[in-house]
């Protein structure tokens, strides 16, 4: 072999190495928060397309036969062939640590059945609230309940949904307890399908947790749990958050209040909506979307 052609492999060898360490060093950096960097010095770059899907988010899969709450399949199926693409789902923590779709354990003894048809909640001594009492219940004696695999089940068949989680919890323990079962449970079924969810945060702490979990792909802020946001502190958390969707209880909002977010490109919801005369009102202030029990699309 000639000089020239030894040099020619050896600056080969060479650009071949660089290459694939600059690739590899930037495929690790991708793993980590820094990489969501956008050139606006944003820390995440979310997607906010599904909000074309419509204006309405079906409250805890909707309303049924007058029902709310249920988070049922039976309320799913009635509101997406109503229209709905857009779900907002309640997740609790049974007492053995599985999560399912339920508002809470006391609204669960209230209103469900178990297998012999009577009501699981006595004031001396409730039935206990684990997860396979919760699955063998029925809903006001006709819904059935869902598990986190049902949900995505759900999912996988239906591909043009998305849900809003409410998962009740802002600390640390419950959000890594519910935010790892969803992820896992979907590596079982289908992870692909944890980009049509789209987690509510209560606090901004919550994204930190929620991220060093999952990368997920779109993200909102609901105020309902932190007594301490301010106009001002939302908006300096969207800016240097990237979370671009605010969530408020619909007697908050005030035309000065929608200007404010609205000039930062900001998108708000308000919560939970049944009137239309309401709702035409709340637009008039500049609300954009509405959680909502039973106005269709």
């Amino acid at each position: 072999m000639s000089t020239i052609s030894i040099i020619i492999v050896l600056t080969g060898l060479l650009v071949g190495g660089f290459y694939l360490f600059h690739n590899y060093s930037n495929s690790d950096s991708r793993k980590t928060p820094e990489a969501n960097t956008t050139n606006t010095g944003l820390p995440y770059d979310f997607d906010y397309n599904w909000v074309e899907k419509s204006p309405y988010i079906a409250h805890a899969f909707g309303g049924i036969n007058g029902d709310t709450y249920t988070n049922s399949y039976e309320a799913f199926l009635l509101n997406y062939q109503l229209g709905h693409r857009i779900f907002e789902v309640d997740f609790s923590v049974t007492d053995d640590n599985r999560t399912v779709l339920a508002h809470d354990a006391d609204h669960w003894r209230k209103v469900a059945t178990v297998k012999d048809g009577s009501k699981p909640t006595d004031n001396v001594n409730p039935t206990a609230f684990t997860y396979d009492n919760f699955m063998s219940s029925l809903w006001y004696d006709k819904y059935h309940t869902l598990d986190i695999e049902d949900l995505l089940q759900i999912m996988k068949s239906h591909p043009d949904i998305y849900i809003v989680t409410d998962t009740k919890y802002s600390d640390k323990e419950h959000v890594d307890l519910q935010f790892s079962e969803f992820v896992k449970t979907a590596q079982k079924v289908d992870e692909s399908l944890l980009d049509r969810f789209i987690p509510q945060i209560y606090n901004p702490e919550m994204l930190g947790y929620i991220m060093d979990i999952y990368p997920w792909k779109s993200v909102i802020y609901t105020l309902y749990a932190n007594p301490s946001w301010t106009p001002d502190n939302v908006l300096t958390f969207a800016n240097e958050s990237g979370v671009k969707f605010i969530t408020i209880h619909s007697p908050i909002v005030t035309k000065e209040l929608t200007s404010l977010w609205h000039s930062a490109g900001l998108k708000i919801a308000t919560h939970t909506d049944n009137n239309l005369n309401a709702i035409n009102e709340l637009r008039s202030l500049g609300a954009d979307f509405f959680y909502t029990d039973f106005l269709i699309p």
